[in-house]
């Protein structure tokens, strides 16, 4: 899993996000609303919501392109529970929690 989380504010440019998940080589950010995690951003989601339909990343804002809702895994789950809720939900992302916080993301490369 990646840990620690990155973020972003949801009113942010999604070149904002790009910049981010570059310059941190990672594949996604969580996307917060008053500092609640409310959705995830990936690059998957940029390539497919942005880059393919040639939309402009610096107008258009995180909130717009991101993913809801978030899929959470508890941190003391098997990997095989990890691979059966990213099959069953068809995504590619689970934030992990660990006493009802949230302490890395856990992307399908991952496993």
């Amino acid at each position: 899993m990646t840990s620690p989380v990155l973020s972003i504010d949801q009113d942010k440019t999604v070149k904002n996000a790009a910049e981010i998940i570059y310059e941190n080589k990672v594949g996604s950010l969580l996307v917060t609303e008053n500092g609640k995690y409310i959705g995830i951003v990936t690059k998957t989601d940029l390539m497919k919501r942005v880059l393919i339909k040639n939309l402009d990343a610096e107008s258009i804002k995180v909130s717009e392109v991101m993913s809801q809702p978030l899929f959470t895994i508890e941190s003391e789950e098997s990997l095989e529970a990890a691979r059966e809720m990213l099959s069953e939900k068809s995504v590619r992302h689970l934030t992990v929690t660990q006493n009802n916080e949230v302490v890395g993301i856990l992307s399908i490369k991952d496993l």
